[in-house]
């Protein structure tokens, strides 16, 4: 960026020393523009820094989730988690509803979450 911002005050000065005014005007404005996608350009690096840093921070955290949530559960637990559910549909709204095998062989009585009517 501060290749850019040298050459920007090359031209600059270049720009001064043109002694038609038409062409000083237009090339000042000219310049002026380059001046301001630099800076704009300045700010875009700066924010993408920021998110990759960010990004990077995500990462990590997803990371030590996922290394916390699995540490102490086997695959077999993850079955045998899985095998103790039943999917019920709701006979008032027809959404889908995972429920407990137990608490469906005990209770008739189970309530929607989505309509608040009885799903079974």
């Amino acid at each position: 960026m501060r290749e850019i911002f040298e050459e920007i005050e090359n031209i600059k000065a270049t720009i001064h020393s043109i002694e038609d005014e038409n062409y000083k005007e237009l090339f000042t404005k000219i310049s002026n523009v380059l001046i301001n996608l630099s800076d704009k350009m300045e700010e875009v690096i700066v924010k993408q820094e920021s998110l990759e840093e960010n990004v990077g921070y995500i990462g990590e955290d997803l990371t030590d989730i996922q290394d916390e949530l699995f540490e102490e559960v086997t695959f077999e637990d993850l079955m045998d988690i899985e095998d103790e559910y039943v999917e019920v549909k709701c006979k008032c709204c027809g959404k889908p509803l995972f429920v407990e095998k137990d608490a469906l062989n005990k209770n008739n009585n189970i309530p929607c979450p989505f309509c608040n009517n009885k799903a079974n």
